[in-house]
Parts: C-alpha cells; structure tokens; sequence
C-alpha cells in the first residue's frame, strides 16, 4: 500500500477498524469518522489503546479488535516508517 496519499492512508485504516474482507472497499461512515484518532493512537504503537477504541471499550478490546489493530500497526503505521 502506498502511503503517499494521507486520504488513503486514512481509508485503508478506517477499513481495516470497519473489517476488510474480499469485496469489501469502503468503512462506514463511523469507522471512517475515526480513522485520523486511529491512526494518531496507531503512530504511538500503543496496541492496547488502539483495540479499545477501535472496540469503543474503555476497558479493554475483544480479540477481533486486537487482532485490527495490529493489522494497522503493522500495514499502515510501519510501512509508512520504512518508506
């Protein structure tokens, strides 16, 4: 994924909160709306903090939302570091 775009960057992690599968190419309008808070908490490399908002629990995150958000750490965040 190119990180050059920062629209695109926000749409691939707004997608991959919302849950990327095959066909799918956009997030809702909720994830989408996240997506600059997301990626903020994402570039800390704070795995803990972005599943709870990515689950929308203060407390803690379900194994889904951990599992997105290492998929944001490491597709979007690490990526556009390496560049």
């Amino acid at each position: 994924m190119s990180t050059a775009n920062p629209s695109a960057l926000l749409q691939e992690v707004a997608l991959i909160a919302c849950g990327r599968r095959d066909g799918k190419t956009h997030s809702c309008p909720s994830c989408a709306s996240k997506a600059p808070g997301l990626l903020n908490i994402a570039r800390t490399g704070a795995l803990d903090a972005l599943a709870a908002a990515i689950c929308g629990d203060n407390l803690g995150a379900c194994h889904d939302c951990r599992a997105k958000a290492r998929t944001i750490i490491n597709e979007t965040v690490n990526t556009s570091c390496a560049a």
